[in-house]
């Protein structure tokens, strides 16, 4: 089996987001989504990193002539989900803002009243 550039790449973008997750459990952050999809990124390209005969099988599963296409499908469908995540999660971030902006609001009003 032979390993091209590509291969550590893979290895070294994988290790990447282990080292994130790591860094997002010894935070103490309690973020379970985005650790898990560390943990499942970083392990998938790791593992095909490791062993990149994979993507024939996966390929084969999938119908497809090349490997090359199964891993645009299968890497298109891993960003539809980290981007529909994202998506989900700045709606819920500008919620959040909103709501504060109104609590700041009315304590400022409450502040002022009894300044006066």
């Amino acid at each position: 089996m032979t390993y091209s550039l590509v291969n550590v790449l893979a290895v070294l973008v994988g290790l990447a987001f282990l080292w994130n997750a790591y860094r997002i459990v010894g935070r103490g952050r309690e973020d379970l989504a985005i650790l898990a999809l560390s943990l499942v990124l970083g392990g998938g390209l790791i593992f095909v990193g490791i062993f990149p005969s994979t993507f024939e099988v996966v390929a084969t599963v999938l119908g497809l002539n090349w490997k090359a296409r199964a891993m645009l499908v299968l890497s298109n469908l891993t960003l539809f989900v980290v981007v529909t995540y994202l998506f989900d999660r700045l709606g819920r971030l500008a919620e959040r803002v909103s709501t504060l902006n109104e609590e700041l609001s009315l304590l400022r009003a409450e502040l002022d009243e009894h300044d006066d």
